[in-house]
């Protein structure tokens, strides 16, 4: 592992909203938390989730090449591998630390003006605040997740 990506940690929630040309502007902590190697360049995709990725380029490249692992041969691995790449695009933020999302990335996470930015380690989530308060918040005290916080040594 190389010792640049040691430092990456995306954390933290910001509110933002786009402007009328669809730019989004990264705060300026994940900006510089981005390894130099990737240029002001992330890639921006669909989430598992009703959300948009954010991956700094070095990061993506690891999906890639799981991805690439993947059988090209079983229908299944194909879909799976396609739905994550086809909406995949390279964006570098100018000067003002804005990067331009495309339409179809915005009607798929049902963005229209305000957005929620959440840092998650090694990538960052983009979220409508109404999809993610409604579908995707649950009290972390929730037995649902006692397993995973047994996993985990705070």
């Amino acid at each position: 592992m190389n010792k640049s990506n040691l430092n990456i940690s995306f954390t933290g929630e910001f509110n933002n909203s786009i402007d009328q040309k669809n730019r989004l502007s990264i705060p300026a902590k994940y900006r510089n938390a981005l390894s130099p190697i990737n240029q002001k360049t992330f890639v921006l995709t669909r989430g598992f989730d009703k959300c948009l990725v954010l991956y700094p380029l070095d990061e993506w490249k690891k999906v890639e090449n799981q991805l690439g692992s993947l059988s090209s041969i079983k229908i299944r691995h194909r879909n799976f591998v396609r739905s994550i790449v086809r909406c995949a695009i390279h964006v570098k933020y100018d000067s003002q630390g804005r990067i331009a999302i495309p339409d179809n990335l915005l009607e798929y996470a049902q963005i229209t003006k305000n957005i929620t930015v959440i840092g998650m380690i090694k990538k960052i989530e983009i979220w409508s605040p109404s999809i993610l308060e409604k579908d995707n918040m649950k009290d972390l005290i929730s037995d649902d997740y006692d397993d995973l916080a047994n996993e985990i040594s705070f």
